[in-house]
C-alpha cells in the first residue's frame, strides 16, 4: 500500500480553474486502495478541432432577454448568428480594491450585459463547465455511464481562486464549490509537471509565480519535509497583483485601437525582430504608420512596451516577497497561461541570474496550472503552515489610562460599562499580524468576559446568538483606533487600509451554566461570562470556535463564519 493510495469511499472530485480569460476543469476518480491519477477535460464544444487542448475561453453569450445562448468558443464564433452581447473579462468584477496596482488601477472592465448580474453570469457559466466535464467523464472512462451512476450524488468540486480574494469572495461561490487557494493548486501542479522530487530538498525555499489572465500570485515555500509526506511551508504571506495578460492586451489596445490576438503575448520573445499582425484588406495602406496591404509591423521596442506595466508590476509583487524572506529563495516556479510568454520568461530569468537564482518553467501550454492543481491539492494538501496576508483582529474597548496619550486625544469615545469602569474605544485588537507564519491545526486563543446589567433579562440575552466584527487592514502596521474621529461607527468611516472581513457568530445559551452574578468595587452588580475564542487563521478559509469552562470542564462549540456581502 503505498502513500498515495485512497482510501474512502468512491467519489469523483473535480477541479475547477475559472480564469479571466481561459477556463479548465480537472477530475479524479477516487476508489477505494487505488492509487488516483489526476485527468484533465480536453474536449470543449467548437473545439473539437483543437486536440488535447483542456482551455476553453471564459465567455458566455446573452440575447436581447438576457437569457444564455451559447459559451466559451461557440460564444465566441457565433455560429447561430444569433446576436447578442459577450460577458467577457467577468472574473474582474469580483477582484478586491486591496488588489489594485499601477498596471490595473486603469483598466476599463467590460460591463455586464443589460439585466444580468454577476452571480447569473457564474452561475450560468459553472452550470455549463460541469455538465460538459461530467459528460467527458462518462464518456472517456471505461464504463463510464455506470460508474456516474454509482457515483453522481458524491461528487465534490475544488475551485482555485486568486491568493489575493478574501472571504467575500469565497462566500460568493461557496453554493457551488469548495475552495482550495490558487497558489497551492500551484505548487501541487508544478511540482508534478518539473520532477520536482529530483530537485526538492529538505529546508529548501522556493517560490511560485503563477501567472494568470488577470492576477499574479506569488508563494514563498519552504520544504519542511519529504517523508514520509511531502510538507511546505509559507515562509512569509503570498503576494497577488493584478499584472496578468489582460493588461497586456490593454496595453496594446492602447497602442493599436484595435486588439492584439492572444497568440502576439504569447510568441514574442524580446527580439529586436519586427512583428507583423494582419488585420484588414490587402488594399489597406498608410506607410506613414507602417501599414502595407492590411498588416501592420510594430518594432521590437513597441511590442515590448505593451509588456512594460505588468512585467513592472510582477518585478515589484515578486521583490517585496523576497525582501519579506530576506532575499532566501533557491529556485523561481513559473506556471500559469501568462507565464509561457517567452518575454516574460526570459526578463524574469536575466533579472533571477543576477541573483543567483535558477528559473524553473513548464512547456506545456495546453494544460492550466491550477485546475489541474486543484485535484492535487484535495488528494495532497502538502501545505502545512501558511501566512497572514493582512493584521486580522477585532474592535475591544480597553480601560482608560489618563495616562495613555492616545487615551487623551480621544476622551470623548470613553464610557462607563456595566461593571462600572470607564474605558474606551474600540481599538483594533490585531489577533494575527500581516506576515505571520502559523501551521493549519494551531488556533491563536483569546480571552474575553461578557458583561450585563444585573437588571438584564437573562434568558432573553442569551437566546440571542453572540456575535463579533472581524476586520482586517492592509497597511503594514495596524492602527489603535479602527475608526476615525467621527463618533460613527459604520464601515465607510474606519480608519484607511482597515476592513470588515466577517461576523462570527455562536450559540451563547450553553454558557448560562459558567454566567455569575459579580459586583465591582463601586458596588455596581453585574452578570459576565468569561469565555475563549480560537481562530484558525493557518486554513484555506478562516474558521473559529467558542471556549468557556463549566464546573471545571472545558467545553466548546463551533462559530459560525458570516462573510460581509459582496453584492
Amino acid at each position: 500500500m503505498t502513500a498515495d493510495t485512497y482510501l474512502g469511499e468512491e467519489k469523483v472530485v473535480f477541479g475547477f480553474d475559472l480564469g479571466t480569460t481561459q477556463t479548465a476543469v480537472s477530475y479524479v476518480h477516487l476508489q477505494d486502495s487505488i492509487s488516483p491519477h489526476v485527468r484533465l477535460v480536453t474536449k470543449w464544444p467548437g473545439q473539437e478541432d483543437v486536440s488535447g487542448d483542456c482551455k476553453l475561453p471564459t465567455l458566455v453569450r446573452y440575447n436581447e432577454h438576457g437569457h444564455p445562448v451559447s459559451y466559451g468558443a461557440e460564444a465566441l464564433e457565433n455560429p447561430s448568428g444569433e446576436e447578442g452581447p459577450l460577458a467577457r473579462w467577468f472574473k474582474l468584477h469580483l477582484h478586491p480594491a486591496s488588489m489594485k496596482t499601477n498596471a490595473g488601477a486603469a483598466l476599463e472592465i467590460p460591463p455586464l450585459p443589460s439585466g444580468v448580474t454577476l452571480k447569473q453570469v457564474y452561475t450560468h457559466w459553472l452550470m455549463y463547465i460541469y455538465a460538459h466535464a461530467t459528460s467527458f467523464f462518462r464518456e472517456q472512462s471505461l464504463d463510464g455511464p455506470t460508474i456516474w451512476d454509482r457515483v453522481k450524488d458524491r461528487v465534490e468540486i475544488i475551485l482555485a481562486i486568486p491568493n489575493g480574494w478574501d472571504l467575500s469572495q469565497q462566500a460568493f461561490l461557496r453554493d457551488v464549490v469548495v475552495l482550495a487557494g490558487r497558489s497551492e493548486a500551484s505548487v501541487h501542479y508544478g511540482l508534478l509537471h518539473t520532477d520536482g522530487d529530483r530537485w526538492l530538498k529538505p529546508g529548501m525555499k522556493f517560490c511560485v509565480l503563477d501567472a494568470g489572465g488577470s492576477t499574479v500570485d506569488t508563494t514563498l515555500y519552504k520544504c519542511a519535509a519529504i517523508t514520509p509526506k511531502l510538507e511546505l511551508e509559507e515562509v512569509t504571506a503570498s503576494d497577488c497583483v493584478q499584472a496578468g495578460s489582460v493588461f497586456v492586451d490593454r496595453d496594446a489596445e492602447k497602442m493599436l485601437r484595435l486588439k492584439l490576438a492572444n497568440s502576439k503575448k504569447r510568441k514574442f520573445d524580446g527580439s529586436p525582430d519586427a512583428s507583423v499582425i494582419a488585420f484588414g484588406r490587402a488594399r489597406d495602406n498608410d506607410p506613414t504608420v507602417n501599414i502595407s496591404k492590411g498588416r501592420i509591423t510594430l518594432t521590437s521596442e513597441e511590442v515590448a512596451m505593451t509588456f512594460q506595466n505588468a512585467i513592472f508590476d510582477i518585478g515589484e509583487s515578486f521583490q517585496h516577497v523576497l525582501e519579506r524572506a530576506k532575499g532566501e529563495c533557491e529556485s523561481l516556479l513559473l506556471v500559469g497561461g501568462f507565464s509561457e510568454s517567452p518575454h516574460l520568461r526570459k526578463v524574469l530569468r536575466e533579472k533571477n541570474d543576477q541573483r543567483g537564482m535558477r528559473t524553473i518553467s513548464i512547456d506545456d501550454g495546453t494544460k492550466k496550472a491550477a485546475a489541474e492543481g486543484a485535484a492535487l491539492w484535495y488528494l495532497r494538501q502538502t501545505v502545512v503552515a501558511r501566512a497572514s496576508r493582512a493584521h486580522f483582529g477585532t474592535q475591544k474597548a480597553a480601560n482608560y489610562d489618563a495616562n495613555d496619550s492616545r487615551h487623551k486625544e480621544r476622551v470623548s469615545d470613553s464610557y462607563v460599562d456595566d461593571d462600572g469602569v470607564t474605558r474606551i474605544g474600540p481599538h483594533f485588537e490585531v489577533w494575527c499580524e500581516k506576515h505571520k507564519v502559523i501551521r493549519s491545526n494551531e488556533p491563536q486563543t483569546f480571552y474575553y468576559t461578557q458583561r450585563w446589567p444585573h437588571t438584564s433579562d437573562m434568558v432573553q440575552r442569551l437566546a440571542s446568538p453572540y456575535e463579533m466584527s472581524v476586520y482586517a487592514c492592509d497597511e503594514p502596521k495596524a492602527p489603535y483606533f479602527m475608526f476615525d474621529r467621527s463618533g460613527l461607527r459604520t464601515d465607510d468611516h474606519l480608519v484607511y487600509g482597515m476592513r470588515r472581513v466577517c461576523t462570527i457568530s455562536a450559540d451563547m445559551s450553553a454558557l448560562r451554566g459558567s454566567m455569575t452574578l459579580s459586583t465591582s468595587a463601586s458596588g455596581i452588580k453585574f452578570y459576565e461570562i468569561p469565555f475563549e475564542v480560537n481562530m484558525f487563521f493557518g486554513q484555506t478559509a478562516l474558521s473559529a470556535e467558542l471556549c468557556w469552562r463549566e464546573n471545571g470542564v472545558e467545553k466548546r462549540t463551533g462559530m459560525k463564519v458570516i462573510p460581509d456581502s459582496l453584492l
